[in-house]
């Protein structure tokens, strides 16, 4: 992407959240161009001179925003957590859209019967051999070795194709999964860490969850710390934080509600 130093790298998220993002800025008078669910695109525009827009999955913007490879971003809370970025990324304005919970699931089965927490089922499995691990499926790597850390004295075994740092005879193993997550059960593992809006999938799949990782998770615009320092910059970042709030004040307003995470 050729650029000056005067531009402003925006990038905004596919899938779930494409739509919301575009009312959502249709709504602070900054519509998006070419950014819908039937383009084939992944490049879009905006009414700002000097402004270029890139499309990506949400959970690759934070990291990219970070890196000074964008200033400006749109991911979910969620992401954002899971990327351990906040000493490069501001965090500018809670959006409120696109709301899920990160959980943590297990089958609803007779052998889980009694067990309500992650701390009930890191108990149940404290002590076991390699022969009965416990098997978590989740993309959400990081979050999942916290909360695992946040209750046994070691951590968990991950299992991924890429490096990443683990445990070698923990057990409890965090096997990186890369989409339908909510399938891996039973055959291949006993729980899951997934978001859900509704928890109807889980239900679906015969998943019960038993305590929210991450709760309330909504679309955050982000910012590259350097990028809000640079006197090039600053000030279109700063009109594009300000329209965005101004939204975000209004819908609390209209709903009687003071700001915070709001669920559209």
């Amino acid at each position: 992407m050729a650029t000056d130093r005067r531009t402003i790298r925006f990038a905004v998220p596919k899938g779930r959240l494409l739509k919301p993002t575009a009312d959502f800025f249709a709504k602070a008078g900054l519509p998006f161009e070419d950014y819908d669910e039937g383009s084939k695109s992944y490049r879009a525009k905006i009414g700002i001179d000097d402004v270029v827009v890139k499309i990506f999955k949400p959970q690759e913007i934070p990291i990219l925003v970070a890196r000074g490879e964008y200033d400006l971003g749109i991911s979910g809370l969620d992401w954002y957590s899971e990327s351990q970025c906040e000493g490069n990324v501001e965090d500018l304005v809670d959006l409120g859209y696109g709301r899920v919970d990160v959980v943590l699931a297990i089958r609803d089965i007779a052998k889980f019967e009694g067990v309500n927490s992650a701390a009930d089922l890191f108990e149940m499995y404290r002590g076991a051999s390699g022969k009965n691990p416990l098997r978590i499926w989740t993309e959400y790597l990081n979050l999942a070795c916290q909360l695992v850390s946040n209750y046994e004295r070691t951590g968990p075994t991950i299992i991924s194709p890429y490096p990443v740092k683990c445990e070698d005879h923990s057990p409890i193993l965090i096997f990186h999964s890369f989409g339908a997550t909510e399938s891996k059960p039973p055959e291949d593992g006993d729980a899951i860490i997934d978001n859900t809006e509704t928890g109807r999938t889980l239900r679906a799949n015969n998943l019960r969850m038993i305590q929210k990782v991450l709760p309330s998770s909504t679309a955050q615009l982000l910012a590259n710390r350097r990028s809000l320092l640079d006197a090039e910059k600053k000030d279109r970042i700063e009109m594009i934080r300000k329209a965005c709030q101004k939204v975000v004040h209004r819908v609390a307003e209209r709903r009687g509600v003071t700001y915070g995470h709001l669920d559209w």
